[in-house]
């Protein structure tokens, strides 16, 4: 999946908060040292760990869904006071990812084939979704290092990945699943698939930065078993050091250029970091492999696995196991559309 990670008191304590805080950027508009100290103040909370929790530990889809559409527009708006904020840019743009993958990009998959329509339309606000949290993120690292943008532009991708360091490696993760998830809206964008190249070097340094963070190793599930080849014959003639990361991880790791072994080896990973309470990565497995195979043994076992995960077993991410279980569901449910 492309999205890997909103009530008690303290969380409703903090919504309350935030509405209160952005009221006063009004009635303090006329004094502009108290608006700034405001200001800053309510970046620091949407930015912080807790900002994003507020939303990922929730059990109730239904209310997150409702509330974020509002919450997306306070991110925005003060993003656009605090329009240097690289940490808030961020947060902005991973909240606009969740959105548009939990609450536009899901619904949408799990429609009914008549409501073609309905579901073309979905899919295209996904698209959207997806691309102003990526150009966040992406503006994230732009606001950190001067000349990432020029670097990529210019296809210099080492000097660009030599930029980023720890503390980029969870924005660069965020900025390639959204990169991931525009393609994922519309496979016919050529010109988008001509970049995605560019995603996978995000996900591919953040893992070298960072390997211990599943999401990626979910991430790379997908890239392995449903991208183009050319993409990362692409990114491999682009980016001498990051056709030597993965040549010498690979290896490492005792497993060959196949992509499905790098899949299978990116999926007990995963599962392995999560200490198996994700159901991302068997969803992955069952749509992008099963499918694929027409393993539909194979399919039920990889579903009715992320079934069985506990989803307070891991509060902070709470609402996306409950979120991808329902997805698990429902594919279950439709079995019969996937195999002949």
């Amino acid at each position: 999946m492309l999205v890997n990670r909103l009530v008690k008191t303290h969380n409703t304590d903090m919504r309350n908060s935030l509405i209160i805080l952005a009221a006063s950027l009004l009635a303090f508009s006329s004094c502009k040292s108290i608006q700034d100290i405001a200001i800053s103040s309510v970046a620091d909370i949407l930015s912080s760990p807790e900002g994003s929790k507020v939303f990922t530990s929730d059990n109730d889809p239904k209310l997150v869904g409702d509330s974020l559409p509002l919450a997306l527009k306070l991110y925005e708006i003060i993003l656009e006071r605090d329009p240097e904020n690289s940490e808030l840019a961020a947060a902005t743009g991973r909240n606009f990812v969740l959105y548009s993958g939990a609450f536009v990009q899901i619904p949408a998959d799990m429609l009914d084939d008549r409501l073609w329509e309905e579901t073309e339309a979905a899919r295209k606000r996904a698209k959207k979704l997806y691309l102003r949290g990526r150009n966040y993120l992406m503006r994230a690292l732009y606001l950190r290092h001067g000349e990432f943008e020029k670097f990529l532009e210019e296809k210099k991708y080492d000097d660009a990945i030599a930029l980023l360091d720890e503390n980029d490696a969870e924005v660069a993760y965020w900025a390639g699943l959204a990169w991931l998830g525009i393609a994922s809206t519309d496979p016919l964008d050529m010109e988008l698939i001509s970049t995605l190249d560019r995603a996978v070097l995000l996900l591919l340094r953040s893992m070298e930065l960072i390997e211990t963070n599943s999401g990626i190793h979910d991430a790379m599930i997908q890239v392995n078993l449903t991208l183009p080849t050319s993409i990362l014959v692409n990114l491999r003639n682009r980016s001498p050091h990051t056709a030597s990361y993965m040549d010498e991880y690979y290896a490492a790791a005792g497993i060959d250029e196949t992509p499905i072994n790098r899949a299978f080896f990116h999926y007990n990973r995963s599962l392995e970091l999560s200490e198996e309470l994700d159901p991302s990565p068997h969803i992955t497995m069952a749509t992008a492999l099963s499918i694929k195979k027409q393993d539909i043994e194979g399919f039920k076992r990889y579903l009715e696995a992320a079934i069985a995960i506990d989803p307070d077993a891991n509060p902070d991410s709470r609402l996306m196991v409950i979120i991808y279980q329902e997805r698990a569901r429902w594919l279950l449910r439709n079995i019969e559309n996937f195999f002949i």
